[in-house]
Order: structure tokens, then sequence, then C-alpha cells
């Protein structure tokens, strides 16, 4: 029985379908993270779980039961909100203590419940403070002691992390995922930024216009994406895109005089290469390519060197600092296993096996080796 099941749901706003034909399941015990550009529907489909909001069509279960017309408070679940939503008259005890007082908890279950999440979260010596003497990571603890002191099976959590600075978001991330391992709890949570996506999520759902664009692990989302819309939105850079096309009897990427060495098959699609797969050090039997470099944006541990082929924009993602001249010519090579090929009509990847390089072919390139030029 899955904890979580969603059966066609659709919900609209006027002209605007928010939701289009949702199905998913989510098993007992699973961190799924909803992800997605603003407007994709990811906080809409939240709050037709916890019950805030009422499909057009299609269901809602929880644990095997139909909560599609239930309220809210009768879904058995929790939920932390973007801006915490504490009570700023009370004291932290008497905040993580409400939901329980609403519903008779005993005053010894309320006070056992209290002691052990707050030991849990690390905030046992702040709850006689109120929320405006709290820091935002110590109200954001808080919030999730207040949906967890329940014991509630299932958390809903919609940008929990986003008001925090960058530090503390990296820190609340690891302690949110651990929380939620040792609970064993099902959570469901929203983000925009992928980095929380990859780095918390056992699966991770990425949404786009109402509709689910893929459902799988980190890796493989990072790895193979399904189309050329996770693939462009998932990674910082994102996966670059070549569009290839025929040239007698090889091929060139499109729009330049650049042939690639790559079977003609390949013809009239999308090429995708992670900038990290690009690199200047390849061999006779790595497919390259000619760009040419426009600036280095050196990031401590790496650098990204974006580049430009034709009119198409490339980055490449080097260790460390790199002295690349702009305007200088680089011929850059990557390993065919870590090629995506997407149709480019349809924009959805082609699973063709793992391409056989012929011999590279470059202008200006007397020798197979990946070495960097100055024009």
């Amino acid at each position: 029985m899955h904890a979580i099941s969603l059966q066609g749901l659709n919900r609209g706003f006027g002209t605007h379908l928010a939701t289009d034909d949702i199905s998913l399941d989510i098993d007992a015990g699973q961190f799924v993270v909803l992800l997605g550009p603003s407007g994709c529907g990811k906080t809409t489909l939240l709050r037709l779980i916890a019950g805030f909001e009422r499909p057009d069509s299609g269901c809602v279960y929880l644990h095997g039961r139909d909560v599609t017309n239930l309220p809210p408070g009768a879904r058995e679940l929790g939920m932390v909100f973007q801006s915490y939503a504490l009570f700023p008259h009370m004291t932290v005890a008497d905040n993580l203590t409400f939901g329980l007082k609403l519903r008779h908890v005993p005053t010894a279950e309320c006070q056992r419940r209290l002691q052990q999440t707050s030991v849990l979260l690390g905030i046992e010596g702040l709850l006689q403070r109120k929320p405006a003497q709290l820091s935002g990571g110590q109200q954001q603890r808080v919030a999730l002691g207040r949906a967890i002191i329940g014991g509630r099976r299932i958390i809903l959590m919609d940008e929990p992390l986003s008001n925090l600075d960058a530090k503390l978001r990296q820190d609340m991330r690891r302690e949110i995922k651990a929380l939620a391992s040792k609970l064993g709890i099902t959570v469901v949570y929203v983000t925009h930024d992928q980095s929380e996506a990859l780095s918390m999520g056992d699966r991770v759902v990425v949404m786009h216009q109402g509709r689910i664009e893929q459902d799988a692990a980190p890796a493989m989302l990072y790895e193979r994406p399904r189309s050329v819309f996770v693939a462009s939105f998932i990674g910082s850079p994102p996966m670059n895109l070549l569009p290839l096309e025929s040239d007698g009897d090889g091929l060139r990427i499109a729009a330049t005089r650049q042939p690639i060495a790559l079977p003609k098959k390949f013809a009239n699609t999308l090429m995708g290469l992670r900038p990290e797969h690009l690199t200047p050090q390849g061999n006779e039997h790595c497919p390259h390519l000619q760009a040419i470099a426009e600036s280095v944006e050196y990031q401590g541990v790496d650098s990204i060197i974006n580049c430009r082929v034709g009119n198409h924009a490339v980055a490449a993602r080097l260790p460390g600092r790199v002295a690349i001249a702009n305007g200088q010519i680089l011929n850059l090579a990557w390993d065919p296993h870590a090629t995506c090929f997407f149709d480019a009509q349809r924009g959805t990847r082609i699973d063709h096996p793992v391409p056989q390089i012929p011999s590279p072919s470059i202008p200006g390139r007397k020798d197979t080796s990946c070495n960097v030029a100055i024009s």
C-alpha cells in the first residue's frame, strides 16, 4: 500500500490548468521532491494533497484511504510552510503543543512529546522564548517540530528553507533529511532549487506546465534527462544542447561548417553534453568540437568556460583555475558514453546505443589529440 496515491488530479483556475492529469504513487518512508519553475503547479499539487485545494477531478489516497473530500484536519498529515506560520504571542513550547491541545491530548503526553521533540531538534533551551527572539534557523526548527510532534506519518513541506541564508540552508538540508530518515516519515517537499532537490530527494518529480515531466532518482534525472526541458532545467550550467544536421556523408553542427565525428543516423537530433564532460584532454577515440572561448567564470573548485560554436552557446566545466583567453580556440572532447540525444521536433530523449566514433576530422587539426590552440 502506498503512503500517497494521486490519481488523475486536475485543478484549474479560470482558463489556466495548474495540474493536468497528475498521477503519482509515493511509498512509505520516501523523501520525494517536487521541483520546477514558478507556475509549474508544484505548490498546487501539494495543496491538493493537504486538502487546501479540491481537485476538479481525480482522487487523493493517503495510506489507502480516499481523502479527496476530507478537510485538512482530517487527513492526519503535518505541514511546514515557507513563512513558518508561528504564533508570535506564544512561546516555543506553546507553539509546539498547540495542535496537541486542540486534539485534547492529555497534559502528561503533551509534555512527553514536547520534551522528546525539542531534544530531537536541539531546541530544548528555547522553549520559553517567543518567535521574535529566535533566529531564522531556530524558527524553522520550531515549525518542523510542530509538524512532527503529533506523530504524523506524512509531512508536506512548501519551500521551507527559502527564507534562510545559503550556509544555514545547507545545514538544514542535512538536518531535515536525517530527521526524516530517523523517524521513517514520508516527506513531500516543494522547491525550485535544484541543488536542494538533488541532495535531499530519494525521488525528484520535475514538473512543467502542470504535468510531470520526469520522475526519477536524482542521478538518473541528471545523467539521463527524459526531455529537453529537464536537460535545460537541471544542472548549473545546464546541459549543452547542439542541433545536428546531415553534411554529405557525415554530420555537422547546424548553422556551422563544423563537422562532428558521429554516425549519420544522429542527424536531425539535439546532442546533449553536460559541461563537466567536455575536456581539452581527449584522444582519437573521443568525438571533438571546436569552440571559441568568450569568458571564464572562476568558482574556486572549478571554472566555467563560456564558449561559442557558431551561434550556439556552449559551457565547459574544468577543475580549478584555468588560463584561457577570450577568443582562444578550444578543441573540446567528451566520452561518447556521456552523450544524450533528443528528438529535435518533440524534445524527447532518444535512447540510442552508445555511438561508435569514427576518426575525428576537424579543420586545421593535424593530430587526433585534444590540445588547446591559440587563434
